[in-house]
């Protein structure tokens, strides 16, 4: 008895067509494309937050630099206004003066008239 083997059924194996291995890379690439844009979408949504802080960061600079120009031009105001502030000062103490001057002559006049020969007049010190 002879025995054989049983034949094995071979199904032909289909080669890729050309048409095929482009589907097949089509469809890799888009999945690769894909994987891309969601990239870029988050590094888009990274970009916006930090342009965001950036902003309020700016802001807030903005506001300090608007205070301190606020203050800058209220000394610069008060710088105008002193040198009238000292010469009013200085009217101040000539009126001081002029006034112990006045005193003096009423106290010489009212010591005079009591008297016939005046006293030694006071000197402003005295006041």
């Amino acid at each position: 008895m002879v025995t054989t083997k049983p034949l094995r059924k071979t199904t032909p194996q289909k080669r890729a067509s050309p048409k095929d291995d482009l589907i097949k890379d089509l469809a890799q690439n888009t999945l690769q494309l894909q994987g891309k844009i969601v990239d870029l979408v988050q590094s888009n949504n990274q970009l916006l937050k930090s342009q965001t802080n950036t902003s309020k960061e700016i802001s807030s600079m903005v506001q300090l630099f608007r205070e301190a120009g606020e203050h800058m031009v209220a000394e610069t105001e008060e710088e105008k206004l002193r040198p009238l502030l000292n010469k009013i000062s200085e009217l101040v103490e000539q009126n001081k003066t002029i006034m112990r001057g006045l005193i003096l002559i009423q106290k010489y006049i009212k010591s005079t008239t009591m008297q016939e020969i005046p006293q030694k007049p006071m000197s402003p010190e005295e006041f």
